[in-house]
Formats: structure tokens, sequence, C-alpha cells
């Protein structure tokens, strides 16, 4: 009777913890299904966002706007709270610099690289999948990395890779939350990578077909401009030669006149006047055989700073009584060229005399000098009205002035133009939000001695 018993309270207490088990296998089951229900909902959309991004990747071709995209999108739908992006550089391919940071101080970050080949890319690169900075931090990253990497822990390190090579970093940190990141991030994170590679390298080839054939057309320009001045200091030349000598003849008589008039005072205010503008006729005529053909000149190593202020030097004075400052952006350094100072002076003192008439009151007029690439760039930009936009294109025109009358013959940035191109270098004009701005470009003395 009591193993019966015994038997009977044991399958009896068998059955009641049976019992009491099964409401709890329950609530587990129905919490798994609706975590992996949660999961399936955040992949379906993840995958939405996925494809909705990738399609609006796709139609932004502008290389900025893509990028700004990118990180604030990133980082909505991981809620983080800062992310920067460093790639590969046209300028400086053996590093990884900044290119677009959210959310982080950039002074901390701005100067800081990562290098395309050491330890840490190689391995982003073999591993090809979004990585913990934390990971980074304990092994494959030099001192220097582990300073930039501190700066996003705790964070997520994704590859950028584009046909198997690196083409950049994207580093997204903290969490809103304060909660990691989880499989299902990292695996958002991961597709995002391999859609944004694709979509900054198509981004990347058009702005450089961009810049080319914006390259492309303004040499078209200068070469149609080129024709077009050379036709027409043709022609100029050929009627500067033909109004010489009529000129000469009138000028001697007119002295002949001056002396025969005697006393007569109205007479000899007259013959000034006509002499005044004998003169005046005949300094156009020298000008438009300058801009024809400059004067030869032995062309040797020059300063083009001491030709500058040189000129300043001259036009101090004229400076001064209209109240023009002169603001100097000489740079640390200045290459030499080799040119001709006599024909420079002219050109400088033209656009210096141009920014006066610009700015008749007061103004600022600035010059820079900025060396790059065998190339002096000088830069002459006033505070001045600037000229219309439709009437840019024509500045370098002979008899093109946008002066009032009787005040400009319009050959002051023709004969600039001749002399610039007897110098193998470029001259342009361009507005500027503050006025307008003229841009010479010459050739430095190390490429010059290359050219020869």
């Amino acid at each position: 009777m009591t193993r019966i018993n015994a038997g009977k309270n044991l399958k009896s207490n068998s059955d009641s913890a049976s019992n009491k088990s099964r409401p709890h296998t329950g609530a587990d089951k129905v919490s798994e299904l609706t975590e992996k229900n949660r999961q399936l909902k955040r992949k379906i959309f993840d995958l939405y966002t996925i494809i909705e991004i990738s399609r609006n990747f796709n139609a932004v071709l502008h290389y900025e706007t893509l990028l700004d995209t990118f990180l604030l999108t990133s980082m909505g739908q991981v809620t983080a709270s800062h992310s920067s992006l460093f790639l590969q550089s046209d300028d400086d391919p053996e590093n990884l610099v900044l290119a677009l940071s959210k959310g982080v101080s950039i002074p901390e970050i701005a100067k800081k690289k990562f290098k395309t080949k050491s330890n840490l890319t190689k391995y982003l690169t073999s591993l090809n999948r979004p990585v913990s900075v934390a990971s980074l931090l304990e092994g494959h990253s030099n001192k220097k990395e582990q300073e930039l990497l501190k700066c996003f822990d705790p964070g997520v390190v994704v590859p950028l890779i584009y046909r198997t090579k690196l083409r950049g970093l994207f580093i997204i940190s903290e969490k809103v939350s304060g909660n990691a990141f989880d499989d299902d991030d990292i695996e958002f994170l991961s597709i995002l990578g391999s859609q944004i590679s694709v979509a900054i390298e198509n981004a990347r080839l058009y702005h450089s077909e961009k810049i080319a054939t914006n390259q492309l057309r303004a040499a078209q320009q200068r070469l149609i401009n080129s024709e077009r001045l050379a036709a027409l200091g043709e022609l100029s030349a050929n009627v500067a030669h033909e109004i010489n000598n009529p000129l000469g003849i009138i000028k001697n008589y007119m002295l002949l006149t001056r002396d025969a008039i005697g006393d007569n005072e109205e007479a000899i205010s007259h013959a000034d006047i006509v002499s005044e503008e004998i003169n005046r006729i005949a300094g156009i005529v020298r000008e438009l055989l300058d801009f024809h053909r400059p004067k030869k000149e032995d062309f040797k190593e020059i300063s083009v700073i001491d030709v500058l202020e040189e000129v300043i030097r001259l036009m101090s004075r004229q400076l001064d009584r209209q109240n023009i400052i002169i603001e100097r952006n000489y740079g640390d350094s200045c290459p030499k060229i080799i040119g001709s100072a006599d024909n420079l002076k002219q050109v400088f003192l033209n656009l210096i005399i141009n920014a006066l008439d610009a700015m008749p009151d007061k103004g600022n007029l600035k010059i820079s000098l900025l060396p790059k690439k065998n190339q002096l760039t000088i830069i002459f930009c006033d505070d001045g009205p600037g000229i219309p936009p439709e009437l840019v294109t024509k500045v370098f025109e002979p008899f093109f002035t946008t002066k009032e009358p009787g005040k400009g013959t319009g050959l002051g940035l023709s004969v600039c133009y001749g002399i610039i191109k007897k110098h193998n270098g470029s001259i342009s004009f361009s507005n500027h939000e503050k006025g307008g701005c003229v841009v010479i470009e010459l050739p430095t003395i190390e490429s010059t001695k290359k050219r020869n």
C-alpha cells in the first residue's frame, strides 16, 4: 500500500510539475516568435530602406550631396549620434583623409589620416565587412590609428571596397540609446557600405569628367579668343600703320601752325586742344602696335613680388588719394619666373589702374600669389561693381570698355593679354561676390627649364 501510494503520489507530483511547466514553455515560444517577428520586420524594413537608398544614391551625382545624404541616412537608420567618412583623394592617394563628418569635433580628426597600405587597412580589406572599433583597438592598428579610432569608441568601422580595392572607411559611433550595435545594424551597414562604394565611385567619375569637360570648354574658348584677338590685332596693326603716316604729317603742320599764330590767345587755345587730341590719337596707335607686336625684351629671371612692389610704389599717391587699401597675400614662398620685368610692369599697372577706375571713392584691392605645380597664379580682386556676366567674354577684345566715353580706349586688357601670352601664360577675368577678379597664370623657372 505504501508503495502504491508512493507511486501514485510520484505520478501525481510529476503530472503537477508537468502541468506547471507547460505554461512556461508556451510563453518562451511566444517570446521567441515575437523576437523573430521583430527581427524579420527589421530586416524587411532595412531591405526596403536599402532599396530606396540605392535608388536615391544612383540618382545623386553631386559628390558632396551624395556624401552628406549617406551619413545622415546611416545615422538615422541605426540611431547613431556621430559618424565620419575617410576617402582616398586624387591629391593624396597614399592616405584616406577626412571627406565629411557629422556630430564629431572636426579639429580632433581633421589632420589625422589612415594609410592605405597599413596593417589596419589591409586587414579591413581582406575582412570586407564591418568590425567594431574596440576589436581594432586591441590589435591590427598602430598608435596613430588608435588615437583616431578612440574618437569613435564604441563604434563600428565599415570598409568601403570597390572592385577589391579599399576606397575609404566609414566610421559610425555612439548609438543614441546607449546600446551596442547589434547584428541587424552590422548587416545593414555592411550592405549600405557596398552600395555607397559604387555610388561614390560613380559620382567621383562624373565629377572628374565634368572637370575635364569644363577644362576642354575653357581651352576651346581660349583658342577662339586667341584666334579672334590675332585677327583683330592684325587688323589693328594695319590700321595703326596707315594712321601713323598722316598723323605724323598733321602733327608737324600743327607745330608750324602754332608758330604762325603769333599772340592770338584764342587761336593758341584751339591749337593746343588740337595738339592734345593728336597726341591722344598717337597714344592709341602706339597701344595698337604694342598689342599686335609687344616690345621685344630679353627674358631673364625675375621676382614677381619685386615687380609688383615697384608698381605699387609708383601708384601709391593715387591709391592714397582714392583711399584704396592694398591687401597683399604673397604666401610663404614665391617661385621666380623667366620673363620681362618691364612688360609685366605694364600688365600690373593696367590692372591697378582698372581697379582704381572701378573704385573711384574707396575700396580694397587684394593681390594674391599662389604657387602650384610649376605654375605661379597671380590674382587681382577689387571691390568694384564687376562686369555684366554677358560681357565677361569680351573684356580682352581690343576697343572693348565699360568705362564712360573718353575715359578709356579699351586696349589696356588687350595689351595685357598679348604680354601674358608672350610669357606662355594665361589671363582671365571673372566676377566674384564683391567685384571683379583677374587671374594670371605664369610658368615658373622649373617648368620653363623643362619645356626648353
